[in-house]
């Protein structure tokens, strides 16, 4: 069986991508930020159209809305993008960390 082996430019890959994705992680967390925000307004904007109706009456009618529809559509969008990003730094960190338990395999061997 061969040895596993992660290459120097895997590594550098990964650390990089690590290193630059931060923006894109902050943005991302923003966009997510301002989409639940955006649900909850037109919920609340969507609620006050039939304030005559009871609460519960009031609610449905929200969620019947095409603009709540569209908010909540926004907000998949969003958190999609997010846990994308996130899901693609945590396989960088890995990649980082089982370059690392490979190296120290590598050297403790060759002692």
């Amino acid at each position: 069986m061969a040895a596993a082996t992660i290459a120097d430019l895997q590594v550098m890959a990964a650390v990089d991508f690590d290193r630059t994705s931060c923006a894109t992680l902050a943005s991302r967390v923003e966009a997510s930020i301002l989409a639940d925000g955006q649900l909850k307004r037109v919920k609340a904007v969507e609620m006050r159209k039939h304030d005559q109706l009871p609460l519960a009456a009031q609610e449905r009618e929200a969620h019947a809305s095409k603009a709540y529809r569209d908010a909540v559509a926004n907000y998949a969008k969003a958190m999609a993008a997010l846990e994308d990003i996130k899901a693609a730094r945590a396989h960088a960190r890995l990649t980082i960390d089982i370059w690392k338990a490979l190296e120290a395999s590598h050297r403790s061997i060759a002692l």
